[in-house]
């Protein structure tokens, strides 16, 4: 099977109904339009593991201290420590082992 020949079907609702078991490779955070994706099994620990990808933008966020990276290079910049607490408690929510948070 060609990957060409591979078809998506999207639904309103998941068909899964709630409560099943289901294996989560990586998990979902949206927070004000913005997305971040976090891959459970993702072997690069930098900038920490796990660390949050936000596709759109390319960056990459320390969950312990919300700073951003693009690639390796450090933006100098960290997302709002409200926004970082908030996305920390979902990825929580959905069982995400994370780094403790940096104070500073």
């Amino acid at each position: 099977m060609r990957e060409d020949d591979i078809i998506s079907v999207k639904f309103q609702e998941s068909p899964i109904p709630l409560g099943t078991f289901r294996k989560i490779d990586e998990v979902l955070v949206r927070r004000d339009g913005c997305v971040w994706i976090v891959h459970k099994t993702d072997v690069d620990p930098f900038p920490s593991s796990p660390h949050a990808h936000n596709p759109e933008s390319g960056l990459k966020m320390h969950l312990g201290n919300g700073s951003l990276y693009f690639g390796s290079r450090d933006t100098r910049k960290s997302v709002d420590r409200k926004h970082l607490l908030f996305i920390r408690a979902e990825l929580e929510r959905k069982g995400v082992i994370l780094p403790p948070v940096e104070t500073g």
